[in-house]
Order: C-alpha cells, then sequence, then structure tokens
C-alpha cells in the first residue's frame, strides 16, 4: 500500500511538473499556522491551512517546514481537504523537512501535526527559536499565532532589519504571539515575569487574539485524529521504529556502527550527529529507543550525552558489518 502510495505520488508529480502555485502572475495560495506549544516538555500541536485560490487547477505546493526552529522535528497526525469530494496527495519528506501537496478541486488543504523540539533552553526560564516566514514570501498571505501557556515577556527582533511588525496578548492564562509579515526572526521567551493586565495589549509589541482559538485547535486536533482512524481516508505516516523493525532503520545502523567503531571509549552525541551526519533530532529519537531497548547506554554529564554500545549493542554491530561485508 506504501509503495503504491509513492508510485502514485510521482505520476502525479510528473503529470502537474509544469504546474506552479501562482496563476495570472497572483500567489495561488494563502497561508495560515498556529501552534500551541508547552515550554517545559519542548512539544505542541501545529496546524497548518492552506486556502488555494483557484480549486480547478492541480497545483503543487511545497510547505518547508524547516522554517521554525533549527533542530524541529514533526510527526504527521492527520491530513484533510475541503470538499472531501476534491483531491489530494501528499508526501512528507522527514530528512528535508518538506510537505509536497498536489491538489484539485480542493479550496483548502489543513495538515496536523506534532511539533518537538522547537525551542532552545539558552538559560532557566529563557526560550528562543528562529521563525523564517521569508520561506512564504510568495503566497497571498501570510500568518503565525504561536499560543503559549503562561505569562511570558516576548522579545522579537527581524534579522532581515526591517520593521517588526507583529502582537503579542496577554489573555486568560495565555501568551499569544502572531506575526503577518514575511522575514526572518528571532522570538525569545521570558517566563516568570509579573502577570499583565488581562487583554490588555502589550506596548512593545501591539498584539491582539482570541484565546477560544487554542482550545478549538486542540479540539479539531484529536477529533481530526478520530475521524481518521473510522474513515481510513488519509493515511498516518509516521517514523517506523518498532522493535522488531529496529536494526532495519537506516539511521539506526548508523548509529550502531559508528559507535561500535569507537569503541568502550564511546561517542559525545554531538559527534555522533557529525560522524552520522544525521539530523541532531533524528539521532536524539533513536538514542532513546536504542537505550530503552538495551543496545546503548547514555550517560549524561552537565549538558553532554556520552553513548557507548551495550554488550547487546556490540553484537547488533557485528552482525550488521558482518553483513555488510558479505554484500561487498
Amino acid at each position: 500500500m506504501f509503495n503504491q502510495k509513492i508510485l502514485a505520488f510521482i505520476v502525479a508529480l510528473t503529470l502537474v511538473s509544469a504546474f506552479t502555485p501562482v496563476f495570472n502572475g497572483e500567489a495561488a495560495y494563502s497561508i495560515s499556522i498556529n501552534l500551541s506549544y508547552d515550554l517545559l516538555s519542548n512539544t505542541g500541536l501545529m496546524e497548518i491551512v492552506l486556502d488555494i485560490h483557484d480549486s480547478s487547477n492541480t497545483t503543487m505546493f511545497e510547505i518547508p517546514l524547516a522554517f521554525i526552529g533549527e533542530d524541529a522535528w514533526f510527526n504527521i497526525v492527520n491530513i484533510t481537504a475541503t470538499p472531501e469530494a476534491g483531491s489530494l496527495i501528499y508526501e512528507y519528506n522527514e530528512h528535508d523537512k518538506i510537505l509536497r501537496l498536489i491538489a484539485l478541486n480542493t479550496t483548502r488543504v489543513t495538515a496536523w501535526l506534532i511539533a518537538e523540539n522547537i525551542t532552545d533552553n539558552y538559560a532557566p526560564g529563557v526560550y528562543g527559536f528562529f521563525l523564517n516566514l521569508e520561506e512564504f514570501a510568495g503566497a497571498g498571505s501570510a500568518s503565525f499565532k504561536l499560543y503559549v501557556y503562561g505569562s511570558h515577556g516576548v522579545m522579537v527582533e527581524n534579522l532581515g532589519g526591517k520593521a517588526y511588525n507583529g502582537t503579542v496578548y496577554y489573555s486568560n492564562s495565555f501568551t499569544v504571539l502572531q506575526i503577518d509579515r514575511p522575514g526572518l526572526y528571532f522570538v525569545l521567551l521570558l517566563t516568570n515575569i509579573e502577570e499583565p493586565p488581562v487583554n490588555q495589549p502589550s506596548p512593545a509589541t501591539g498584539f491582539s487574539t482570541i484565546i477560544a482559538i487554542i482550545v478549538a485547535l486542540l479540539a479539531v486536533g484529536i477529533a481530526g485524529v478520530f475521524i481518521y482512524l473510522w474513515r481510513r481516508r488519509v493515511s498516518i505516516e509516521l517514523e517506523p521504529v518498532a522493535t522488531r523493525d529496529l536494526l532495519t532503520d537506516e539511521v539506526v545502523r548508523d548509529i550502531i556502527v559508528t559507535l561500535g567503531k569507537a569503541g568502550d571509549k564511546g561517542l559525545q552525541q554531538s559527534e555522533l550527529v557529525s560522524l552520522t551526519g544525521r539530523p541532531k533530532s533524528s539521532i536524539s529519537r533513536r538514542i532513546k529507543k536504542l537505550e530503552d531497548e538495551g543496545y546503548v547506554s547514555v550517560l549524561r554529564s552537565g549538558k553532554y550525552n556520552y553513548l557507548r554500545l551495550t554488550e547487546k549493542g556490540f553484537e547488533a554491530f557485528k552482525k550488521i558489518t558482518s553483513k555488510e561485508k558479505r554484500n561487498d
């Protein structure tokens, strides 16, 4: 089934290779991104809404999810098309973090994703991330909203040197950041500040929002998952990390081989990222799974993780390398 889906995507991609999300000299779509995020767990739910201006044309869209957070990673929960009678094919490239869509007779595409590792913790109570809305400069309009529980100071710097055009609101125990202008931004969130007056915009950033949206986002996201599971209309693409398949995962094999060559001295996690050439987020997820399954031992010292293969891990290393030698 998965191969059929990929084949269908390749065929459709070939058929629409001449198409582009621009028609009559105008942008073919508008995009709005809503992210509800928990800073402590560094996880959240992202909703991406793509409004297509001309549904009669077959149009391909590429949504670069790397627009937020340098080391962020995403899992697709659900993708729906409106109206349901429309045609939609999608493919997510985890390595490049690009979501590709091909739509026909579709006016709106809505995607829900689990987002993790977006922010960096620079100091106690200080979190930051890069936001590159220049990726959507060709859209008719692009908006980004961030919902964070609690009272936070918000500092936004437009790294392109242009004026920062955004708003921030403190309402019903949430801090909400909204930006509607393309640009490359750095966002800094500071916790443990004095609670500001409810529903009063910050004079430094001048924000406005309706907090009910955050509740709606969560409700719609959960509902979307259950609707999908019931109707089986859209496939959920999750990374295969089942135990029985663990050693067939290419990233896992790279990790085991690299640690095996390092021997008993092991490696820092940052060294492992450099030696394998794999994304930091991909390495982190596999390390957690390998540790749970007893292949890798992790010694945490300060902000560094030191990794070594266990006896079980060295057995896997010998099997992998011996098989590679036979194939050679």
